[in-house]
C-alpha cells in the first residue's frame, strides 16, 4: 500500500486525484497492518489463506477502530499514542480525500508526502510490536470485541 501511495505521490504533482489517492492509500497501510496484527494474535497457527485467519483480519471496522484509537489506553500510552494519532489523522483525512468534491489546494504534494510519512512511520510501529507483547492482545480484544457496560 505504501509503494502504491509513494508512485501516486510521485505523479501527484501533476493531478490532485492522484494524491488523494495516495492519501487513501496511506491511510489503507495502517488499517491492514492493525488488521494483520489482530489476525497474527488471534489466529496464530493459521495460515493466512485459511478462513480462520481471514475471518479475523476482516472482522475489524473503522469506526469501531476509531473509537478505540480514540479512547485510553491507546491515546495515552507512550508506545501507542503515535499509532493512534497517526491513524485517527490518516482516517480523517481519508475521508476529505474519498467523499469530499475536490477544491483547488484541497491536499499539497508536501502536505500528501508528509501523511504517507506519517502512516509509513506508524506501520513501522505496528509491524515492530513483539509478537509476545501484551499489547497485541489488548488491541485485538479492543478492536474485535465490542465493551459492555455492567
Amino acid at each position: 500500500m505504501l509503494e502504491a501511495a509513494d508512485l501516486l505521490v510521485s505523479e501527484g504533482a501533476r493531478n490532485v486525484v492522484f494524491r488523494r489517492r495516495a492519501i487513501s492509500a496511506a491511510y489503507y497501510a495502517i488499517f491492514h497492518a492493525v488488521a494483520k496484527l489482530c489476525a497474527d494474535y488471534v489466529a496464530r497457527s493459521a495460515h493466512q489463506g485459511s478462513e480462520d485467519y481471514q475471518r479475523v483480519y476482516r472482522a475489524l471496522d473503522h469506526g469501531p477502530m476509531r473509537n478505540v484509537f480514540a479512547r485510553p489506553p491507546f491515546s495515552v500510552d507512550e508506545r501507542t499514542r503515535q499509532i493512534s494519532a497517526a491513524f485517527l489523522m490518516l482516517q480523517a483525512e481519508r475521508h476529505r480525500a474519498d467523499y469530499m468534491p475536490a477544491m483547488k489546494g484541497m491536499f499539497s504534494v508536501a502536505r500528501t508526502k508528509e501523511l504517507v510519512a506519517v502512516a509509513r512511520e506508524a506501520v513501522e510501529d505496528i509491524e515492530g510490536i513483539d509478537a509476545g507483547d501484551d499489547f497485541r492482545r489488548k488491541l485485538a480484544i479492543s478492536l474485535l470485541f465490542k465493551e459492555r457496560g455492567w
